[in-house]
């Protein structure tokens, strides 16, 4: 066997008479997203605003999963404009419908919805020809915002349509009741 010594003499000879170069060095391996350390992923914590010990401070608010949650958009009495209803073949507002089209006005004016824009879309029961049933839920859109108007609610606020007899899908007096409206949609 050959010792430690006689191969560290071996090995110095061979360089001394020009042997075989010594090996490259290793290639340092170029920077890439493989090469780079992942970085470090930081988890957040869930954040609990409100449980059975910490109540919702704000005013009507609730706790819902963990997160303190305000009343929906529109505030009392702002929200849920049902459609009013006219009779068969009017343009006329009737006091139903000024009750909902006057909380609707002050909403917009001075409440919640302020600064808000809305649509009316007349409706008609499917009785008449088309041509007539357009114009008459034009009418009736156009009367409910004259109403609007004379309340203090902006010109540029309200917009009308029709839709005449296209949405109508009633089949006797009770349903074309139905058919025979104004839709409000809040914008």
């Amino acid at each position: 066997m050959r010792s430690f010594a006689s191969t560290l003499i071996a090995s110095a000879a061979l360089l001394a008479c020009g042997g075989p170069a010594p090996l490259p060095a290793a290639p340092t391996p170029a920077k890439s997203a493989e090469t780079e350390p992942a970085p470090v992923v930081k988890t957040a914590a869930v954040i609990v605003e409100c449980d059975d010990e910490h109540v919702c401070k704000g005013k009507g608010e609730k706790c819902q999963n963990g997160h303190c949650v305000g009343p929906e958009p529109g505030g009392p009495g702002c929200r849920d404009f049902g459609s009013p209803t006219f009779e068969f073949d009017s343009p006329d507002v009737s006091a139903s419908m000024k009750q909902t089209l006057t909380r609707l006005a002050t909403c917009m004016t001075s409440g919640s919805l302020k600064g808000r824009k809305v649509l009316l879309t007349g409706h008609c029961d499917p009785r008449g020809e088309n041509e007539y049933n357009m114009g008459l839920g034009a009418t009736r859109s156009e009367r409910a915002r004259a109403f609007l108007l004379t309340l203090g609610v902006g010109v540029d606020q309200v917009t009308t349509s029709s839709r005449g007899k296209l949405d109508a899908i009633g089949s006797e007096e009770s349903t074309w009741q139905q058919d025979r409206r104004v839709d409000i949609e809040v914008r």
